[in-house]
């Protein structure tokens, strides 16, 4: 049997491959990204990243002695915390007797400036103390507010850092 030019030639049927591999590869990638972005996702929830925010408890001793201070005997509900990063702060919180102030500012900054009354740092400060790089002997600046909390007691918040 001849055929004709014009006759169209078939070809047999056989079971050949399909192209469903190539369809769920292509389908397979979305769907990884998506599983990875929920694993970090979920990893980003549940870690504790607390301690990557710089601030972190400190003794007071170690916060007052980087201003060139000491803890006053009378000093009660103590709180110090320390942040670090480019620039070393310290930050305390105390209160002493109010009628010892004065004297402990005078004995530990012999050298420095009268505390005054204007120009805190805290807008509610009743008395302050401001002290330049060097001027404080310690390793930094030192800005000491004072607020009287009653007759007897007054709440200091002592801030010495690096510039």
């Amino acid at each position: 049997m001849t055929r004709s030019g014009d006759e169209p030639v078939t070809e047999p049927r056989t079971p050949g491959r399909t192209r469903w591999g190539v369809f769920a590869a292509i389908l397979a990638l979305p769907a990884l990204l998506v599983a990875v972005a929920l694993v970090l996702l979920l990893l980003w929830l549940f870690t504790d990243d607390t301690a990557r925010t710089g601030v972190e408890k400190a003794p007071c001793a170690e916060a007052l002695a980087f201003g060139g201070a000491e803890l006053p005997s009378g000093a009660d509900d103590t709180a110090c915390e320390v942040q670090s990063g480019i620039d070393t702060r310290y930050d305390a919180r105390f209160r002493m007797p109010r009628d010892e102030v004065r004297d402990w500012l005078a004995a530990t900054y012999r050298d420095g400036p009268e505390p005054r009354t204007s120009q805190c740092g805290e807008a509610t400060a009743d008395l302050c103390l401001n002290l330049g790089p060097g001027e404080s002997g310690g390793n930094g600046a030192v800005q000491v507010d004072i607020t009287h909390d009653g007759p007897d007691w007054s709440r200091v918040r002592f801030v010495a850092f690096t510039l």
